[in-house]
């Protein structure tokens, strides 16, 4: 069950000059999500007194609550006394300014809210004072414990910037980006619009779960993002410095491991999403555009200096909601949606001038992307002009989970596809449809309409649920799946990226248990890997 707790306390901050600096502060405590014995909260600290350069809050919980895994700093605690400091990246925190972290607990019979905080020793006091003497940095008494490990490690410095244009052409990006796989239901995890890593049951992201994806032998790793209810309001709709750090800091996470990442703006465009925005046939498609403009300019803002191997995708499945063919104006306003996102991306400056940007057509479908239904390529007039002429920066997107009844459909009925379900006692649990020859020709349009034309074409999500439950041998067809979708890819000059979710066992698409970063479809894994 949801929860938004908030709790505001004003106080004092030391500083380390001259007896008379001002000090003051202010505290925001909010329980963003509360389940069955656990719960996230985000904190965040407003200086109200002169700058500083580092930060300890420390604050008690009432109830027995534990800190089990932070992000944005680093964590302590002793009994019911909680330290946290600084990251290495948000240490500085100027006058009016904040400094934000975020934390999962666990509790038992009641989550109350800390009602007291101290930072850098000083009680909370409501508004600026002047100390009459100089305060020390840190409190007298330091509680004596092994710091607790926290579940994402601070941060490495943000990549050397590198200098522009990003060079390779589409040939060359596809055979780099080669196979991928998907953090699914993280990042654009949400509840009651509210995005958080773990609503939806899957454990803070870590260095060693990446580490394990890498070693299965992906190179591209696919992160879908909301934003929601972390957008401020017009006309700046400027985003929470706390989720777009913890942003950066997921994707530094996959690029500093030599990994190509995909940042994928996902769940802003879902009708069924609550809080949800980017709707194609809304009204008011003018202040739509304006904040979906504002939004990729923080985020494109915030890679700017990122080399080549990292991709910014314009958006997710976005369409109407019915799965029918496409409708006007609405597929009108996903191509101005593909137009705003590349322009203020391009504008933004640095390497995003030759950055390459990835953009879908109807619902990430094939036959409405391909077909004569309305799908426009952006233009790229901004693009930086040591790009060769002859080359492109701009790639499509699809999506492929046909036949639908053996991929997603939640049921024992269709378990097996290809030819290996062919005889007849497979017969009545294979598809009638979508098997590979169908496969074969769905890519080749992709390639005929866009490869052939210097488009690189990106499957970004493909996969198919687990239905052992109903017939053991599923996994056998799940591979036999994916190793054909992504040789035929291949063959057709497509990257890929296998869907997951995070969920192990019945109707889930998970290859790794993310909370122990081990593998959990050896089998999946190796058909992906030997196309």
């Amino acid at each position: 069950m949801a929860t938004a707790a908030v709790v505001a306390v004003a106080g004092s901050v030391a500083v380390s000059s001259q007896a008379s600096a001002a000090a003051g502060c202010r505290v925001d405590y909010t329980v963003s999500n509360q389940w069955q014995s656990g719960f996230g909260a985000n904190v965040q600290v407003t200086n109200l007194g002169d700058p500083i350069t580092s930060w300890d809050l420390r604050f008690s919980f009432g109830a027995g609550q534990i800190v089990s895994q932070l992000w944005n700093g680093s964590v302590t605690q002793s009994g019911a006394a909680v330290s946290v400091r600084n990251a290495g990246w948000n240490g500085n925190v100027a006058t009016n300014s904040t400094a934000s972290f975020g934390f999962n607990g666990t509790w038992a019979g009641s989550n109350p809210a800390p009602t007291a905080f101290t930072l850098n020793g000083v009680a909370c006091t409501g508004s600026p004072v002047t100390p009459t003497s100089t305060p020390t940095t840190s409190p007298s008494a330091t509680p004596s414990q092994t710091p607790r490990p926290t579940a994402t490690p601070t941060p490495t410095p943000t990549p050397t910037q590198t200098t522009g244009p990003i060079t390779g052409n589409a040939t060359q990006l596809v055979a780099a980006m080669g196979k991928g796989w998907n953090l699914g239901n993280q990042l654009e995890a949400n509840i009651n619009g509210v995005p958080s890593e773990t609503a939806w049951g899957n454990p803070v992201i870590t260095g060693a779960l990446i580490d394990r994806v890498k070693a299965s032998g992906f190179t591209t790793i696919r992160i879908p993002v909301s934003y929601l209810s972390k957008i401020g309001s017009g006309p700046s709709y400027t985003v929470d410095a706390a989720w777009r750090g913890r942003i950066k800091q997921v994707v530094d996470l996959a690029y500093d491991r030599g990994l190509h990442v995909i940042v994928n703006m996902h769940g802003d465009g879902y009708k069924s999403v609550s809080g949800s925005w980017l709707i194609c046939d809304a009204s008011g498609q003018d202040t739509i555009k304006a904040k979906y403009q504002k939004v990729w300019q923080q985020v494109a803002s915030t890679f700017q200096g990122y080399g080549g191997r990292l991709i910014l995708e314009s958006m997710n499945e976005n369409f109407d909601g019915q799965y029918g063919a496409p409708t006007q104006p609405c597929y009108s306003n996903i191509n101005a949606y593909n137009q705003v996102f590349v322009d203020t991306v391009r504008q933004t400056g640095g390497n995003n001038t030759s950055r390459w940007l990835l953009v879908p057509g109807w619902n990430t479908n094939i036959d409405y992307t391909t077909g004569s239904y309305g799908f426009v390529v952006p233009t790229d007039q901004y693009r930086s002009s040591a790009v060769p002429s002859n080359e492109k920066r701009l790639m499509i997107s699809a999506h492929y989970y046909d036949p639908w009844d053996f991929t997603g459909t939640e049921s024992g009925v269709i378990t097996q596809w290809g030819p290996n379900a062919t005889n007849a006692s497979n017969a009545s649990k294979k598809s009638t449809w979508g098997q590979q020859d169908f496969m074969d020709a769905q890519l080749k349009k992709m390639h005929d309409k866009f490869v052939v034309n210097g488009y690189p074409v990106f499957i970004g999500e493909y996969g198919s649920i687990d239905k052992t439950a109903f017939d053991s041998t599923n996994n056998r067809f799940r591979a036999d799946y994916a190793r054909t979708l992504v040789a035929t890819a291949k063959k057709y000059g497509a990257a890929t990226a296998y869907w997951d979710n995070g969920h192990n066992g019945q109707y889930g698409f998970a290859l790794f248990d993310r909370g122990s970063a081990t593998v959990t479809q050896q089998g999946i894994i190796d058909a992906i890997m030997g196309s």
